[in-house]
């Protein structure tokens, strides 16, 4: 190889080139699985960084094996949590479309049997209109609906005020917890304001507060179901009526 004023010539810098991409090319031909992992890890950088501090202190993240697996898992739960998601809202969506067809007296009804008709309660049922309701209207964005409609519907919960601090702290996205909106809602009340900082927790005092809550929540659930089975009753007799027909004999 030539060399003038102690520098590579052109054709032996490129020769030297060469032999380098060869060298990687046949590093990557030894070691498919980095290749692999590169490709897999490129549509999001921070799922290698995220496995290499879940596991550190272990020898997981040198296994390509077990990191792809890792990978390839998670890559398909993502895809199946959008799925989740994109099913919860059109099931609610059709529950909406039905409840626009039916009377207040036969939407009642449905409500009443919904569990031997559909695959949920009435609450689910509640639940998942109210979700469809909030992404139709704009108060969450269809691509950051979570995929948990149990998340979704902590969501729709939040006042104005509370749902502004959400999006300033960056909680509506698809991958928010539960837990961290429900965090929300206790640190920020209903107006926006952050409550004062409390001494520490009385747990006992809580504890007989939620029982007594929940006492009160089943008595009031009970009398709701009676009465909206009576407004059934009673839009079943006076139907008649608003449909223009004779009244009954004795009414």
């Amino acid at each position: 190889m030539t060399a003038t004023g102690g520098k590579r010539s052109r054709a032996a810098l490129k020769a030297f080139l060469a032999e380098d991409d060869s060298a990687v090319a046949d590093l990557a031909l030894a070691d498919p699985r980095a290749t692999q992992l590169q490709a897999l890890g490129a549509e999001d950088p921070g799922a290698l960084e995220a496995i290499r501090e879940v596991f550190a202190g272990t020898s997981l993240p040198d296994d390509h094996n077990k990191v792809r697996r890792i990978l390839r898992t998670r890559s398909e739960i993502q895809k199946e949590w959008s799925d989740a998601r994109d099913s919860f809202l059109a099931i609610g969506r059709a529950l909406i479309a039905l409840e626009n067809e039916l009377t207040k007296a036969e939407f009642a009804r449905l409500r009443q049997g919904s569990e031997r008709l559909f695959p949920f309660s009435d609450a689910t049922a509640t639940q998942l209109r109210q979700i469809a309701r909030a992404v139709d209207g704009g108060r969450i964005p269809a691509e950051a609906c979570p995929g948990s409609y149990g998340t979704a519907y902590q969501i729709t919960l939040l006042t104005e005020p509370q749902l502004r601090v959400a999006r300033e702290r960056g909680l509506i996205r698809p991958d928010v917890t539960r837990r961290e909106i429900m965090q929300l809602r206790r640190e920020v009340s209903s107006d926006g304001a952050n409550p004062p900082p409390t001494g520490r927790l009385d747990r006992a005092r809580l504890r007989e507060e939620r029982a007594r809550l929940g006492d009160r929540r089943a008595r009031l659930t009970e009398e709701l179901t009676l009465i909206e089975r009576r407004i059934a009753q009673l839009d079943e007799l006076l139907s008649p009526l608003i449909e223009g027909q004779a009244e009954p004999v004795g009414a």
